[in-house]
């Protein structure tokens, strides 16, 4: 399951603390900046992509905090953008040990 949450700017400390626990750190969830990704908004854009199980923990545990959920069009840009992030992150490294 792939699940896209945004933040602002103001709750990066509150999140950072959340991230830093051993269930976050275990699933890895990916954090960019979302003017740094080319899009509009100051703050941050998470990218989950984790087994149903894991994610749907992760999501009961995000509920209260200041990520909020992307929904529709642009979860679907988001999760995009760092899905074709790792593609080329992928594809650079397959150029070096290839």
């Amino acid at each position: 399951m792939e699940l896209a949450y945004y933040y602002d700017l103001d709750s990066g400390p509150i999140m950072k603390r959340l991230l830093e626990e051993e269930f976050f750190k275990r699933i890895g969830p990916t954090v960019r900046e979302a003017q740094a990704m080319g899009f509009d908004k100051p703050g941050f854009y998470m990218y989950i992509k984790a087994r149903d199980d894991l994610a749907e923990e992760a999501q009961n545990l995000l509920k209260d905090s200041p990520a909020k959920p992307l929904l529709e069009a642009e979860a679907e840009d988001v999760m995009k953008a760092f899905r074709d992030e790792a593609e080329s992150a992928e594809a650079g490294m397959g150029a070096l040990f290839g």
